[in-house]
């Protein structure tokens, strides 16, 4: 009984680091195909990884089937010895060593999957995440809208969907510097994760641009980032020894009768760009029909004005 119930357990170990591979693979599958994946040193170490899983798992699957041999042999003889109690108390003791050996065994691959298990969520983890502000990145922010847009879609609440580029962001590169642009990148990160009460998601879309994921109605998301607008333009951020001053452009849009978040992405970006062509430091919301200017009764025009 002890030696099936060890056996049974080594194969629900085996049967989960099979998972583990089977979510690297895909890991790595999407490593290659993102479109700006470039790290060769992490495909690297994930090629490491799945090797090494391969070699514990075929290593302890012969265990398991050499253990389950030795068992059965031990079984057939105890039943040709029925009649010597010595002969059943020394097959008993072996039964006992093989079952010891099995569990060492177990133990060692309990700890290997912990481990490999820890490396995998990081992994997972430095995938899903901008390296610079340490937010949640593009991938994220595709996974995470369309999975509240399949919910609002079936029934479920609707959201806000902000997108927010920090203005004059080539003139803070070329007049401080590419490093301080990066240290502003951060800051703005810090200032929206600490600013947004209970967002969906904050992601760093590209380049200077941020997504927001954040509860609706749209009007009061709308209120909510113009709130953060206003505090940021009325302060200057400190890079070194440098004052930066600060602003930001924000357009808003909620879903509609649209099949697809595309359309919901697209009507935020015409916002947003109605917030950058009329002057920037502006947050304007796209209703389904029109670009407005929250707090104002103004409309965006088609006047010409650079980004």
């Amino acid at each position: 009984m002890t030696g099936n119930y060890l056996y049974l357990l080594f194969g629900a170990g085996l049967a989960c680091g099979l998972v583990l591979i089977g979510a690297a693979l895909g890991y790595l599958r999407g490593r290659r195909s993102a479109p700006n994946s470039n790290s060769e040193i992490d495909r690297h170490a994930m090629l490491r990884l799945l090797q090494e899983l391969e070699t514990w798992t075929t290593e302890y699957s012969g265990n398991v089937s050499e253990y389950q041999s030795r068992l059965s042999e031990l079984s057939d003889q105890a039943k040709r010895s029925a009649g010597g109690q010595g002969s059943v108390v020394g097959l008993l003791g072996d039964i006992m060593q093989s079952n010891s050996q099995l569990q060492v065994r177990l133990d060692a691959a309990e700890k290997q999957l912990e481990r490999q298990t820890r490396q995998i969520e990081s992994y997972l983890t430095e995938a899903r995440t901008d390296a610079l502000t340490k937010l949640s990145n593009r991938r994220s922010f595709d996974a995470k809208i369309e999975e509240l847009f399949m919910a609002y879609r079936k029934g479920g609440k609707s959201f806000a969907l902000a997108m927010i580029d920090i203005d004059h962001f080539k003139k803070i590169n070329d007049t401080y510097g590419h490093p301080a642009g990066d240290e502003v990148l951060r800051q703005v990160a810090s200032i929206l994760r600490q600013s947004i009460d209970n967002p969906y998601l904050i992601a760093r879309y590209g380049g200077e641009e941020f997504t927001v994921l954040l509860p609706g109605p749209l009007r009061v998301a709308a209120d909510r980032l113009d709130g953060l607008r206003r505090r940021v333009a009325s302060e200057t951020l400190r890079v070194a020894d440098k004052t930066i001053p600060l602003t930001l452009s924000i357009g808003l849009s909620e879903p509609r009768d649209e099949v697809v978040p595309g359309v919901m992405i697209r009507r935020a970006d015409e916002a947003l760009y109605a917030a950058k062509n009329i002057g920037r430091n502006r947050v304007y919301f796209h209703d389904g029909r029109q670009t407005l200017l929250v707090g104002a009764p103004e409309v965006a025009s088609s006047q010409s004005g650079s980004t």
